[in-house]
C-alpha cells in the first residue's frame, strides 16, 4: 500500500504513572503541543524492539528493555487523508534497563520539549487528540483490548463495535 508506515511506542509505567514526552505536532494544519508516549518510526532493517530502544534513548535519554506487546493501533488515512495510507503502531510494555535506574528522563532530541510521568487523570487532560484515544481506551477497559482501528474521515472506530 502507498504510504505505509510502521512505528513503535513504549509504555514505561512506574508507581501508576506513565512516561510521556511533550512535542509539537502539526495537526489539521496547525502546530499543537502534544503529550505522547515515547516512540517513532521503524527504520529499514531495524526490528520493532531495536526501534523502540533507540526511540527511548533519543526521546527520553533512557535505556529500556522491551517486554510484552500490549496492543496494535492500525490507522488508515490519518496522516494524509488518503484512505489507502496505512500506519501501524506496535505498543510494547518496557522497563528501565539497569543502566537507567535512578536517572530522570531527559529529552535528547530537539523535537522533544519535556519528559514527564503522567497519572491517568493528567493523561485525560493532556492527551486529547483522536490518535491518542486508543491508549486511554486500553487503560479504561482493563488493558485487555489488543487491536484498535482508526479510519479517516471517521474520527474513531472500535473493532468490537464493528463486529
Amino acid at each position: 500500500m502507498a504510504g505505509d508506515f510502521t512505528g513503535v511506542v513504549g509504555i514505561l509505567e512506574e508507581e501508576g504513572h506513565i512516561l510521556h514526552v511533550l512535542n509539537e505536532r502539526v495537526l489539521e494544519g496547525l502546530p499543537r503541543p502534544c503529550w505522547d508516549l515515547p516512540g517513532g518510526g521503524v527504520e529499514p532493517g531495524e526490528s520493532l524492539t531495536e526501534a523502540l530502544v533507540r526511540e527511548f534513548v533519543e526521546e527520553a535519554g533512557l535505556d529500556v528493555v522491551p517486554g510484552e506487546l500490549a496492543f496494535v493501533i492500525e490507522r488508515f488515512g490519518m496522516r494524509t487523508g488518503l484512505r489507502d495510507e496505512r500506519t501501524r503502531f506496535f505498543v510494547f510494555h518496557v522497563q528501565r534497563a539497569a543502566s537507567a535506574r535512578g536517572r530522570e528522563p531527559s529529552p535528547q532530541d530537539a523535537e522533544i520539549l519535556r519528559c514527564e510521568f503522567l497519572s491517568r487523570g493528567h493523561m485525560r487532560e493532556r492527551c486529547v487528540e483522536v490518535y491518542q484515544r486508543p491508549i486511554l481506551d486500553w487503560l479504561d477497559n482493563g488493558r485487555s483490548q489488543r487491536y484498535f482501528l482508526l479510519q479517516h474521515p471517521q474520527p474513531y472506530a472500535d473493532p468490537q463495535r464493528l463486529a
